[in-house]
């Protein structure tokens, strides 16, 4: 799937394929942007444009995103649309707006990447949009979490404690649902709860927030049911087995130091000739003069030890941490 950045106007390309072969159309172009909502249905148009020829490829178009639509993670749905010999068609693209792990500009410096094409290092802006994708990919399936923030939400259920364990790292809780009823709504100011969901200080759990509680005197003095936390049999604000639906900021609101130096590392090996040896799982290469092999932990991890130690602290096997 295609790739743009967060925050960055960038360019989306089209290739024209018509009866098997790449051709122009005849006349213009189009490009209709929608947003693939998280609830699997479709936004209504964004933007359309129409796209620009490039003169340097038949049958290649491009369209310009600008960073208001690209400001932040979101999967995009762009309808081309176009006549060939007097024939109208269409064709569907998927577009992932994501966060980079590393700024690209940065890449070039810290790894003397040329921006000349003459030089013999040089690489060019797609090539680093690619290493960065797979040390982006890598970092993910090795950690088992995305670093960057979007909304989302998620189902968990309760052990009867004042803690509601998450398997996804969260910043902000904007709703909470008990047994599918609304209990809790911050934008509208909603709760019918006791009690103040706040995220617990590990960040991959939900807690009640019982500094704000009064005490029994208080809810008995205002005419108010007395919540049961206060009371000696309270058994866990998130009661056993029942169902809870938290929906929020899941994720990171920013890329740890750590994971954008293994970013970088990992796209310094994305352009080593020995990688394609790795990708294949070869135990060892020999010759007359020499021979090596891979440790036995290459392939359980991004396939760098010092990637793996900078990544060790943030890697996730699906328990939670309160």
């Amino acid at each position: 799937m295609a790739e743009i950045y967060v925050k960055q106007a960038s360019p989306v390309r089209f290739k024209l394929y018509w009866g098997g072969e790449i051709t122009d159309a005849t006349g213009n172009v189009t490009a209709v942007v929608k947003e693939a909502l998280p609830s699997g249905t479709l936004s209504a148009a964004i933007a359309t444009y129409t796209a620009t020829k490039l003169d340097t490829d038949i049958g290649t178009y491009e369209i310009i995103i600008p960073h208001t639509i690209a400001s932040q993670p979101k999967k995009l749905r762009i309808e081309w649309t176009y006549s060939v010999s007097g024939v109208s068609s269409s064709n569907i693209q998927m577009v992932d707006v994501v966060t980079p792990y590393v700024n690209i500009y940065d890449v070039i410096d810290d790894l003397n990447i040329g921006t000349d094409p003459s030089d013999p290092n040089h690489k060019t802006y797609n090539d680093l949009q690619q290493a960065e994708k797979y040390a982006r990919k890598l970092i993910e399936a090795y950690t088992n979490q995305f670093f960057h923030s979007y909304i989302g939400t998620q189902i968990a259920q309760g052990h009867g404690s004042d803690i509601l364990p998450l398997p996804i790292r969260i910043e902000q809780i904007t709703k909470l649902y008990e047994q599918d009823v609304k209990v809790f709504d911050s934008a509208l100011s909603v709760n019918n709860w006791f009690y103040i969901p706040i995220v617990s200080e590990s960040n991959y759990g939900v807690r009640v927030n019982l500094q704000d509680l009064q005490d029994d005197t208080i809810y008995s003095a205002n005419g108010m049911v007395t919540p049961s936390v206060n009371s000696r049999g309270h058994s866990g604000t998130f009661k056993k087995d029942l169902r809870y639906q938290v929906e929020g900021l899941f994720g990171w609101n920013y890329v740890p130091d750590n994971v954008k130096e293994a970013c970088k590392i990992l796209m310094k090996q994305y352009f080593e000739q020995d990688r394609a040896w790795k990708d294949k799982y070869v135990k060892n290469i020999s010759t007359f003069d020499w021979k090596f092999e891979f440790m036995e932990d290459a392939h359980r991890g991004t396939g760098n030890l010092y990637a793996d130690q900078l990544l060790a602290p943030y890697v996730t096997n699906g328990m939670v941490v309160f």
